[in-house]
């Protein structure tokens, strides 16, 4: 037999082996074709673009023989999100959408380097591998073991695959742009693509990209549509007279617009104060839950100029994105929200009106890399209107309130006017009745009768003086037109001062008056008002005690911290930082004392207590309205301590700065 002589049998098998190699690859071919064209199909049954991603991943694998799939399609962002596959279980789908593919890793896969027809075979044994960068978006699928970053620590022979190995195929549309790729995994027959598995394979998946890209197109379309269809019932929902009635009520329909388009785990409304220069939140639900507004505990620089100078908004796609922007402001501040869940995705907008910015739109997930570009637009077109909506309920609310302030100020003019004209008719009618009864009678009365009538006109002429004088004095704190003379005052001879003035009285009821007060104790305000204030209070407690009933004047130094812990006992309003030390001045008397429920009113305008009005004695109801406006002016405190209980009293306190002098 010569060298290249074959056996006839020899021939004969190689013959049936060459038949059945091509009668295999014709059914794998046809097995192909008939995959493509139910992926072409697939357009014209109009299925859903995820619904269709899923069955291009299922068929890749059925069509060609690979055990896995993923495929990738661009966000438009700068970013290849996974979004179907075949063959992996849930926990390794849920590691790769948690990584989306940067363009430039992406960049790095489909490196000419690594071409093979119109696609890309990164082999196991490749430099790129060695990055730990690139690797940590991708896996190792092994049966029962989680997801893992490839390694690239084993090279098998060259011609079999390799776990290591990845097959990136492009998906392509019609003017060359990349929409998204496949990446078959580990192929029945455990060899490295040929390239006439690539031909097939690109077939295939060019056919894919058509029916992806129209698909796309018909979502995008439909999408379009209830976006705009979601703007035109926002401006219904903002516009409707519901919305004018509360700013809740046009946070809500902002919302629920919201939800309808985007993601949305948490939805936050921040108001801006310019004038300020606070941030308040408006409104907060986070996954369902509304949280009560609050202040912001802090104003950042980046959040102000966000407000000022942001064209668009700014998308966060992971919690260290916005950690990072938020920690560039060196504010030392950590700030949470809501359930106090940090949130993985977040979106802002600025509301503005006019020009000025008036808030903030921000919506969060819970889920990286949810939000996109079209999400960012969407919510700046929501917030536009946001803006005007805002802004129209803030109006009508002002209006509101306005009118309420109008009808308020009506009722307390009339009321102050039915008030007045009886309390100063009064001192009126009796200086008129001495003086009628001087010019008929005097010369048949004594001389004592006579002084008497005098005095008594005299002490009504005061009383009136007094009355037209606090009604002077209120009118002048409410214009911000009182003047002070601030100055060192002893306490002890203000307190004597007033009393010489109020002797006649204290001596009719045969009152009982005790001072506790030391000559060394000065505060810093105006002597007159010092005196207008104690003249008010003594005066109240001789006019509303029972005659012959004590009344104690005491006076002593004390600290800043201990003054507001006594104010806060009283739930009135603290003192600012500012003053170290302070006097306190207590008038206290032992009548029938003050209800908790009427404290909370003594100081404001025109209020007379219910046993008042119904006394002999005279006012307005302005006494201790002025002299709360008037210590406050002075930088100083005035409440009143009393249990309610008649014969227990009441303490009136005041507090003033203290002059060491």
């Amino acid at each position: 037999m010569k060298q290249f002589d074959v056996s006839q049998d020899f021939c004969e098998d190689s013959r049936q082996t060459v038949k059945q190699q091509t009668q295999n690859n014709l059914e794998y071919a046809r097995e192909v074709l008939k995959h493509i064209t139910n992926i072409g199909s697939s357009l014209r049954i109009q299925m859903d673009t995820q619904a269709l991603l899923k069955h291009v991943s299922v068929s890749v694998c059925e069509a060609l023989r690979f055990r896995y799939s993923a495929l990738y399609i661009s966000d438009d962002t700068g970013y290849f999100r996974f979004q179907a596959s075949s063959g992996i279980n849930d926990e390794q789908e849920a590691y790769l959408r948690e990584r989306p593919l940067p363009a430039d890793v992406v960049a790095e896969l489909i490196n000419e380097t690594y071409r093979i027809s119109e696609s890309y075979f990164i082999p196991a044994e490749a430099p790129l591998w060695q990055n730990e960068y690139v690797t940590s978006f991708f896996m190792v699928v092994e049966e029962n073991v989680p997801p893992r970053p490839l390694s690239g620590s084993s090279f098998p022979p060259s011609h079999r695959w390799n776990p290591n190995d990845l097959l990136v195929v492009p998906l392509t549309n019609a003017d060359n742009t990349l929409l998204g790729f496949l990446t078959p995994d580990s192929p029945l027959d455990d060899l490295r693509p040929t390239l006439e598995t690539m031909a097939l394979l690109e077939l295939f998946v060019n056919q894919a990209a058509v029916v992806i890209e129209g698909t796309r197109m018909y979502e995008e379309a439909r999408r379009s549509s209830e976006e705009r269809a979601a703007l035109i019932e926002v401006g219904e929902a903002l516009s409707s007279p519901d919305a004018l009635h509360d700013l809740q009520t046009v946070y809500r329909a902002i919302y629920e617009q919201v939800r309808r388009v985007m993601p949305t785990d948490a939805f936050l409304i921040s108001r801006y104060a310019s004038a300020t220069d606070k941030m308040f939140m408006d409104y907060l639900i986070d996954e369902g839950i509304e949280y009560p507004a609050e202040e912001y505990i802090i104003m950042r620089p980046r959040t102000r100029d966000f407000l000022y100078h942001a064209e668009v908004g700014r998308i966060f796609s992971t919690a260290q994105e916005y950690t990072a922007f938020a920690n560039d402001d060196s504010t030392g501040v950590e700030e949470t929200i809501g359930n106090g869940h940090p949130s993985q995705s977040l979106l802002f907008v600025p509301v503005r009106y006019a020009g000025e910015p008036i808030g903030m739109l921000s919506t969060h997930s819970y889920t990286p890399h949810a939000y996109t570009q079209r999400h960012l637009e969407m919510l700046k077109e929501i917030g536009v209107q946001a803006g005007i909506a805002i802004t129209n309920a803030r109006l009508n609310t002002e209006l509101r309130e306005a009118l309420q302030q109008a009808q308020e100020s009506d009722r307390l003019k009339n009321h102050f006017l039915m008030t007045a004209s009886h309390e100063l008719r009064t001192p009126l009618t009796s200086i008129q009745g001495y003086l009628e009864l001087l010019n008929s009678f005097g010369s048949m009365l004594d001389e004592e009768t006579k002084s008497r009538f005098i005095n008594n006109a005299r002490r009504a002429c005061e009383e009136l003086v007094l009355l037209l004088g606090n009604v002077m004095d209120t009118s002048r704190v409410d214009q911000d037109k009182v003047s002070l003379n601030l100055g060192p005052v002893q306490v002890l001879k203000a307190v004597q001062m007033i009393l010489e003035i109020l002797e006649p009285t204290i001596t009719r009821e045969e009152r009982d008056v005790e001072i506790d007060i030391t000559d060394d104790l000065y505060v810093w305000v105006d002597d007159l008002r010092l005196r207008q204030i104690l003249l008010n209070i003594v005066g109240n407690a001789l006019k509303y005690t029972p005659p012959s009933t004590n009344i104690t004047l005491s006076a002593a130094s004390i600290n800043y911290t201990d003054v507001n812990k006594r104010i806060a006992a009283a739930n009135c309003q603290g003192i600012e930082p500012g003053t170290d030390q302070f006097v306190l001045i207590t008038i206290r008397d032992w009548g029938a004392g003050i209800s908790f429920k009427d404290q909370a009113h003594l100081f404001t305008k025109f209020m007379r207590l219910e046993k008042a009005i119904n006394s002999i004695q005279r006012g307005a109801g302005l006494g201790l309205y002025l002299c709360r406006q008037l210590t406050e002016a002075m930088d100083g405190r005035i409440w009143v301590e009393s249990q309610g209980i008649p014969g227990q009293g009441s303490s009136f306190m005041i507090a003033l700065p203290h002059h060491r002098h």
